[in-house]
């Protein structure tokens, strides 16, 4: 990525783990990267911006205002994601809109904060080494905030390690996630069309 010299521009990487530093560590490495990774544990990155998945992109002006983001699917091997950034760095445009995905319900004030609070606590929990209760934790976040497919995964981290160390098994997460669903739907927390069902909590 090239270079404004009349401007300043930080680069910054963010691993969302509820595990911490020392698991998101190997793949910093794994991909040499020489820019800033810090680490969300507690997803708040995601309630910030209200996504549901990742990877995203987003640039921040130096006032810190949004001038493009795109949640969902943000490659850096994706020429038309690079050529989005390099527009606001040198200076061609201001404002760079981008096709993303839209989150499929929104959660009240109420839901929001229930499901931080759970991640902040599954975070304590496997931070103690209390790795059940961490995840009961996390699954209580899922289960009012269904779709969110980054507390999902931390499920997954933490239950089936050996499907992300030391390669991801995206086969299996599609697989793992059919299986979820289907049975989210048999339970009664997902309709056909999504989750969560109509009038079942979500704003």
């Amino acid at each position: 990525m090239a270079r404004n010299a009349g401007k300043n521009f930080a680069l910054v990487s963010i691993a969302v783990d509820a595990q911490g530093a020392e698991a998101a560590r190997p793949w910093v490495e794994t991909a040499g990267a020489t820019f800033t990774t810090v680490v969300d544990r507690e997803n708040r990155l995601a309630s910030l911006y209200d996504y549901k998945l990742i990877p995203n992109g987003i640039f921040l002006d130096e006032a810190g205002i949004v001038r493009y983001a795109k949640i969902g699917g943000f490659n850096v091997d994706h020429a038309a994601d690079i050529d989005a950034i390099q527009r606001l760095i040198d200076g061609g445009a201001t404002q760079v809109e981008a096709k993303s995905r839209a989150a499929p319900y929104q959660l009240g004030a109420t839901e929001r904060e229930l499901v931080e609070t759970r991640l902040r606590l599954g975070a304590e929990f496997f931070r103690r080494g209390a790795r059940d209760e961490a995840i009961a934790e996390w699954r209580h976040a899922l289960r009012l905030d269904p779709e969110n497919l980054t507390i999902r995964k931390q499920v997954w981290m933490a239950r089936y390690p050996e499907r992300f160390h030391p390669t991801i098994d995206f086969a299996w997460q599609t697989g793992q996630l059919q299986r979820e669903r289907e049975e989210e739907l048999a339970a009664g927390i997902c309709g056909p069309d999504g989750c969560p069902l109509p009038g079942a909590g979500a704003a």
